[in-house]
């Protein structure tokens, strides 16, 4: 579906890069539309992690009701397929209410679940690939590719006989549970089927580098440090839980473990998260669905939200 064909959109999705003020203007926004905020951000659904991923604050959160804010544990199964599902269901709430549903964050590929669908591969049965890999060795690829081919043709047809990992995996999975991976995929998540309309909220790129900096100064201000070092207490860290290996979060621990200091653990976690900022802006310049909206950082959060309500909802400036 294209967002920009949907003449009577019903949900607005509002992305942007890191420290583009996404929260802040969609405030604003919700209150003029009537709307409550489903949060796509990948981390700031978790209760654990406070400070590294910048939620909302009560004041926003009393101001405009939102969802997945805070919701799960580190212990929580919650993928970019779970947050497309548990979405589907809470816009459609959101509707039946009478109220505007709004999905804010910059996780591209929760996004993108959402948007188009997805194919989880962790919903996969689990597969013993100590006897495919010896049985790869003792036939060679082409025998094992032919099994594939005469299996699942139309997996083989998009699989390379020198990708062992994609051959092994369709052949197990079928010997497994006598299911085909070309017909697996096909039962994902299934891409929304609502008028929507996609901005992209961005700023100038190095006055957003600037705020990166300066937001990971406001983190360490308001103690980083200390919630990861709870989270070592508990027993989490970047190699166990895969929510702790993204950045403002994987280069604490090395510090915490004496293994860089101080200054460069600073450094990497605002180089990280100005490299994740250039591949949203990657991102979303290959989204022909995006409506991109340039921001000064002098304009008041108000008035980018009110230039996207007239947007989305029609009406003349």
């Amino acid at each position: 579906m294209d967002a920009r064909d949907s003449l009577s959109p019903k949900l607005l999705i509002l992305a942007g890069t890191t420290a583009s003020g996404k929260t802040e203007v969609s405030i604003p926004l919700a209150e003029q539309l009537g709307g409550e905020i489903v949060n796509a951000d990948s981390r700031q659904v978790y209760r654990e992690l406070r400070i590294g991923t910048a939620p909302p604050n009560e004041e926003e959160q009393a101001r405009v009701t939102h969802h997945f804010v805070a919701t799960k544990s580190l212990r929580d199964r919650w993928t970019a397929g779970d947050f497309a599902r548990e979405a589907r269901l809470v816009i459609a709430e959101i509707l039946h209410r009478g109220a505007v549903p709004m999905v804010v964050g910059g996780s591209m590929l929760y996004l993108r679940a959402l948007t188009d669908g997805l194919y989880e591969s962790e919903d996969e049965p689990k597969i013993d690939y100590s006897e495919l890999r010896a049985e790869w060795n003792r036939r060679g690829a082409g025998e094992m590719m032919r099994e594939l081919e005469s299996i699942d043709p139309e997996f083989a047809s998009t699989t390379r006989a020198e990708d062992h990992h994609r051959v092994l995996r369709a052949i197990g999975l079928w010997r497994t549970t006598g299911q085909r991976l070309s017909e697996l995929r096909k039962s994902g998540v299934e891409p929304i089927n609502l008028p929507y309309r996609l901005y992209f909220l961005h700023g100038d790129r190095d006055q957003t580098y600037e705020r990166v900096n300066h937001r990971a100064d406001e983190m360490f201000r308001g103690g980083l440090v200390e919630e990861v070092r709870e989270l070592m207490a508990k027993g989490f860290d970047e190699s166990n839980c895969n929510a702790l290996r993204t950045h403002g979060y994987q280069e604490v621990f090395p510090y915490l473990r004496g293994e860089i200091s101080y200054d460069i653990m600073r450094e990497e976690i605002q180089k990280a998260v100005r490299h994740y900022v250039k591949r949203q802006f990657t991102w979303f310049r290959r989204e022909s669905r995006a409506i991109w909206v340039h921001r000064s950082f002098t304009e008041s959060p108000d008035e980018v939200a009110r230039r996207i309500f007239l947007d989305f909802t029609g009406t003349p400036p």
